[in-house]
């Protein structure tokens, strides 16, 4: 990540945020929440990493990611995100290679539009561009746009269905995912959901991923997150899961 990028990082977490409700957050599971900050304030959530396992070609590839997205509300149904990972680790064996390598990905900056919602229904919307400034093993190598949906349907106070929609457009090739999950809320500080992914990637073909997670609220402003997915078809990386930890700066 680059040193403007993280001082800007320090910078927002130190702007004291206006009274709010706790929101909605983006992690964990497939698409983002289709509700934004009130304006005036921000959250930050950290993946702590995510892992992924990929076999191709002979060579088992494994990885370290640490996303960071930061959120701040600009009022009405608008909200803006940074985003970037400072650190991540690869390792490359099989096929007489063996090899790892450590840096930081590229950055993003992105808009969300999320309309209040309609009854039982609501959704959002999500621009994003990836800047190509990461280190040569964690890059796009180009720029990428991305245009990301999500609808939720509330059928109860511990139940709802989401489905995301998205395509990332890079080098002049699109890939699309679409995936529906499953949320169940337990408790009122702990829910669980089930998610498929259908990807079809530009370079890898066709995939299907099929997992789901968890988290946890600890008072109003911290989420603990859990999850995983595994390929059942297709290409492209055979294993995915990760850790969490989201911090909305707010109060009630």
């Amino acid at each position: 990540m680059r040193t403007g990028f993280a001082l800007g990082l320090l910078t927002l977490a130190c702007v004291s945020p206006a009274r709010a409700d706790p929101p909605d957050l983006d992690r964990p599971g497939a698409g983002f929440a289709t509700s934004v900050l009130p304006a005036g304030t921000l959250a930050l959530e950290q993946g702590l990493p995510t892992y992924t396992r990929e076999r191709s070609d002979g060579l088992l590839d494994r990885q370290y990611s640490a996303d960071s997205l930061i959120r701040i509300g600009l009022g009405g149904p608008v909200e803006f995100q940074l985003g970037g990972s400072a650190f991540n680790r690869v390792e490359e064996r099989g096929a007489g290679v063996r090899r790892h390598a450590v840096g930081h990905g590229d950055s993003s900056a992105a808009v969300k539009f999320a309309p209040a919602a309609s009854g039982e229904f609501s959704w959002a919307a999500l621009g994003q561009v990836t800047f190509a400034n990461g280190d040569a093993d964690f890059s796009n190598g180009a720029r990428q746009y991305t245009l990301g949906v999500t609808g939720q349907w509330n059928t109860s106070d511990s139940y709802f269905t989401t489905l995301y929609a998205n395509v990332d457009r890079l080098r002049g090739r699109n890939t699309w995912t679409l995936a529906p999950t499953f949320d169940f809320k337990l408790t009122p500080n702990f829910m669980m959901y089930a998610e498929t992914d259908a990807i079809h990637d530009a370079d890898d073909g066709n995939a299907l991923q099929l997992g789901g997670g968890a988290a946890y609220t600890l008072g109003n402003h911290v989420q603990f997150d859990a999850y995983a997915l595994h390929r059942i078809a297709g290409h492209g990386a055979s294993f995915i899961a990760g850790l969490g930890i989201s911090v909305f700066f707010g109060k009630r």
